[in-house]
């Protein structure tokens, strides 16, 4: 255990565990502010137009999918620590630790802002920016792994290549959270028809036109033509931005691969390293 602390340690700066422990903890409060306010059953379908922030946090009818919405998503702020837990020749235990800043800026977006905050509908271009930033993200994200891939087997490895397995991930990412808004909304949505009340079903992925009509998230990013094919349009719009996101960062890096270029060049490191020990 004193060998997993000090790998903690050696591999991110204190200020670095500070501001995680920042988002964490509002992700606390939500996750409890939620939950409490499900038992109880207690606050208000609609809130007035003009009311602040921090007053509908507490005048806001909550149920029990949004405490373990945000519950799931709280786990996602700890996956470096967990890496850290597996053995070295595990690609995961070489991540470095700023890749969890940005996966916890993007959950906490998502999670805290469009789910707690209820921003999603409250605010039309949330939902658009974070899946084209979400989309770009995730490609830095498989470069990072491919980059990890190298560390572990000392190796080196064609930028296109690397490339090529970041953007594939960046695809896998989009669509995994696709299918977990799927299976979220489906077992909310039993619960809610056991009810009879389909205002209490699972609506991650905005299929509810009933749930949307009267807020900004009514305008779609495509028009849908026909209100019957309005549900449509939240995923596929999402898989568009991802996909431009994608493409975005694929750009940049194809232009800057900053693992792979000047003293951080992973491929020099290692093809030095190769001749060395050839040479023994």
């Amino acid at each position: 255990m004193a060998s997993y602390w000090n790998r903690l340690k050696e591999g991110c700066p204190t200020y670095r565990f500070v501001i995680w422990w920042v988002f964490r903890a509002l992700m606390l409060f939500a996750f409890f502010v939620g939950l409490i306010g499900a038992i109880r059953g207690t606050g208000a379908e609609t809130i007035p137009e003009g009311t602040g922030i921090i007053k509908q946090i507490f005048m806001r009818k909550y149920d029990i999918t949004d405490p373990l919405q945000v519950g799931a998503n709280l786990i996602g702020m700890f996956v470096w620590e967990i890496f850290q837990l597996f053995p070295k020749k595990n690609m995961l235990r070489h991540v470095p630790s700023v890749v969890q800043t940005f996966l916890i800026i993007g959950i906490f977006c998502a999670s805290f802002g469009g789910k707690f905050l209820n921003l999603y509908y409250s605010f039309r271009w949330w939902d658009v920016v974070l899946h084209l930033i979400g989309g770009g993200a995730c490609v830095f994200f498989g470069y990072e792994l491919a980059c990890a891939i190298q560390k572990r087997d000392r190796v080196t490895a064609p930028v296109s290549m690397v490339l090529m397995a970041a953007v594939g991930f960046s695809f896998l990412a989009s669509t995994g959270w696709e299918l977990f808004e799927f299976t979220f909304d489906q077992i909310a949505t039993k619960s809610a028809a056991a009810a009879g009340d389909i205002m209490k079903a699972g609506d991650a992925q905005h299929w509810c036109l009933a749930l949307a009509e009267g807020t900004p998230k009514a305008l779609t990013l495509f028009d849908p033509c026909f209100p019957e094919r309005w549900p449509l349009m939240d995923t596929m719009a999402d898989t568009v931005l991802n996909t431009v996101g994608a493409v975005i960062s694929f750009i940049f890096l194809k232009i800057f691969p900053y693992r792979h270029r000047g003293k951080n060049d992973l491929n020099k490191e290692f093809e030095g390293r190769a001749s060395v020990s050839k040479s023994r």
